[in-house]
């Protein structure tokens, strides 16, 4: 999921940009999910998936779930803040569409 939302961004607002606010909403999970953040390696200015994907796989279903949906809920709501809640879904509908609802967070990480 994380590709494609990288996919759906990177033209508009570059990788810098996309990783930063990937890294950013992955921060203010951390309040709610203190250990979402474990063994995360990308700086700034990366994504690192594989780590999210890692610490995801650590945990049962439900809590991986949970916490992979509100990492993407903040990232949503801190791209709408930016550029507006209409150009977010429009950016971000090919992504809500080929995500499937109910499923296992960490099914859904590229």
């Amino acid at each position: 999921m994380w590709g494609e939302v990288d996919g759906a961004l990177f033209p508009i607002i570059g990788r810098r940009g996309v990783a930063a606010l990937y890294n950013r909403s992955l921060h203010l999970c951390e309040a709610g999910y203190p250990w979402l953040s474990e063994g995360h390696r990308g700086g700034l200015n990366a994504m690192d998936t594989d780590a999210l994907r890692t610490t995801l796989a650590s945990r049962t279903s439900e809590a991986a779930a949970q916490a992979a949906a509100a990492h993407f809920q903040s990232f949503q709501e801190l791209l709408a803040s930016l550029v507006g809640p209409r150009l977010t879904e429009r950016l971000l509908g090919s992504v809500w569409a080929s995500t499937p609802s109910g499923s296992a967070a960490q099914d859904t990480l590229p």
